[in-house]
């Protein structure tokens, strides 16, 4: 039998889980004998590449040719990381990453890995978890389904499902932040509402200690910051040197970073006042996201699960116990949680259909699905696993008799899925011969969103409409969301009948020949 392999593609750390054949996720160990990979891919001269600990220790000999944190470039199509004349998208350096991890995993079990579950962040829109999708296609894999990482943790953290109980999972990892409130009964795992923000992580901590670094030394010595800020080396040692000293920061009251001969202390103090906005915006977002689901009628949880390798800064601990003095605070696995979640989310899905917001799930390439282990919570029956949309739905609209137009909101983020919505509207001119259709997603919650905010999700064209319309005709738009997440929009002019079925065609990712050609792009490189 095949496994399926869980694989939290992480913004600066990656790990990969299967279920053993005692129903428990186990974590595979890289080629370091570590169970997390450091998501860094280093470029050489000559197409081999390095993928990992030896890429991330070349921050401070080569950076021009490393490339991190590329998580948080998911999905977008402006950007490029170049090297040595080619330039890489964020899909490909992040199936460099994958086939890293499943290299090492055939090394450690023997058997190539082929079926995934993928997590990413639950905020995260159609187009960054369609990238993600497109990064395991390119790494030769096939995705059975892109999950919620909040969501896998609480499936690992092994909740009593036959136990009504909610659940608020605060999950900061290397480059980002969700914050997830989680109702579980009847065994169902309702997702209430969710927020975050992929630019905010343990990176960002890090970066904090370099500036507080870079801000010392000048003051000690009289050299100018911008003369740091413009040695390339000298910057990517710093990273380096910054990460090492915030772990040291979790266990010692003080840590020492040496640039350029000098002896810098940074007390625990001093840490935690250079980054204390980076917390407090955490704790903004929490806010926001209990905000959304007090309006759902949940105000209160059993529990906080911490997740994501970032939460063992104590700060992060103190803070919470400081707003909920009578909450139950608990680690979840903070760096393999995750992982271990999509393993055992993989399993589920070989022994019975589950409804995960998200993607449908893709068929298996092998499984047997006689297995008794394919279950979760005692062999119980399936889990059922209820979503919801992570970003508002708008369309372009003209709102008042002047001919003002407005990109206006009609389905909110945090609405429960499977969701439908009928959408009124009219001509805007007398004889009007066909109406033009533009969607969007965005992360606003005002009802008029400006158009910076937004990506563009689909556009078409109703027509021709009837001769001789006048001015406000009825024109009814039809917004249909499944329990994958998945996107259509009808709409039909209810004068001569005309209808337009109108399917997501996500703009700001990969086509078909472009993930063909970043396929033998990557197939030409040399993993080391």
């Amino acid at each position: 039998m095949g496994k399926i392999f869980g694989i939290d593609l992480g913004t600066t750390y990656s790990c990969i889980s299967y279920v053993d054949e005692f129903g428990k996720p186990v974590v595979v160990a890289n080629q370091d004998s570590s169970p997390v990979t450091p998501s860094v891919v280093a470029f050489e001269e000559g197409g081999n590449t390095s993928v990992g600990q030896a890429a991330k220790e070349t921050l401070n000999t080569d950076p021009a040719n490393v490339c991190s944190a590329i998580k948080r470039q998911m999905g977008k199509r402006d950007y490029t990381f170049s090297a040595f004349g080619q330039e890489y998208t964020p899909e490909a350096i992040s199936s460099l990453i994958l086939k890293k991890i499943a290299k090492d995993t055939r090394e450690v079990l023997g058997e190539e890995v082929k079926d995934v579950v993928i997590t990413c962040p639950a905020y995260f829109g159609m187009d960054e978890r369609e990238a993600t999708r497109q990064a395991g296609d390119i790494a030769g894999l096939n995705v059975l389904a892109i999950i919620n990482e909040p969501t896998a943790a609480a499936i690992s953290y092994g909740l009593n499902l036959d136990s009504p109980q909610t659940v608020m999972v605060y999950d900061l990892g290397g480059g980002t932040f969700d914050v997830t409130i989680i109702k579980v009964e009847d065994r169902q795992i309702r997702v209430v509402a969710t927020g975050g923000d992929h630019q905010l992580g343990g990176k960002d901590w890090d970066d904090a200690i370099r500036e507080f670094v870079i801000g010392k030394y000048s003051e000690m010595t009289g050299e100018s910051m911008d003369s740091i800020y413009d040695d390339l080396e000298t910057m990517g040692d710093l990273e380096l040197k910054a990460e090492t000293a915030k772990k040291q920061l979790t266990q010692k009251s003080s840590a020492v970073v040496r640039l350029n001969g000098q002896k810098i202390e940074i007390t625990v103090e001093e840490f935690d006042n250079a980054t204390r906005s980076l917390l407090e915006s955490s704790i903004e977002k929490m806010h926001e996201t209990m905000d959304a689901a007090a309006q759902k009628g949940v105000t209160s949880f059993d529990k906080i699960l911490l997740v994501g390798g970032s939460t063992r800064m104590p700060q992060i601990m103190t803070r919470l116990k400081a707003e909920f003095p009578t909450t139950p605070i608990e680690f979840c696995d903070p760096d393999q949680a995750v992982a271990k979640g999509a393993a055992v989310y993989g399993i589920n899905i070989a022994a019975f259909p589950i409804d995960e917001g998200g993607d449908a799930p893709k068929p298996l390439t092998e499984v047997d699905k006689s297995n008794p282990i394919f279950s979760i919570g005692g062999g119980k029956g399936p889990i059922k696993i209820v979503n919801v949309i992570s970003q508002c739905i708008a369309v372009r609209l003209v709102v008042d008799d002047n001919g003002r137009e407005e990109i206006v909101n009609q389905i909110y983020k945090n609405t429960e899925l499977p969701y439908t919505k009928t959408l009124p509207v009219g001509t805007v001119v007398a004889n009007q011969t066909s109406v033009y259709m533009e969607f969007f997603e965005n992360g606003s919650m005002d009802e008029f969103v400006p158009e910076d905010l937004c990506k563009p999700l689909i556009q078409g064209e109703l027509g021709p409409l009837p001769a001789n319309l006048p001015k406000g005709a009825p024109i009814e738009m039809y917004f249909n969301i499944n329990e994958q997440g998945l996107l259509s929009i009808d709409a039909k002019d209810m004068t001569g009948g005309v209808t337009k079925h109108l399917e997501v065609m996500l703009q700001s990712v990969l086509s078909k020949e472009e993930v063909e050609a970043e396929k033998r792009k990557v197939q030409g490189l040399k993993i080391l």
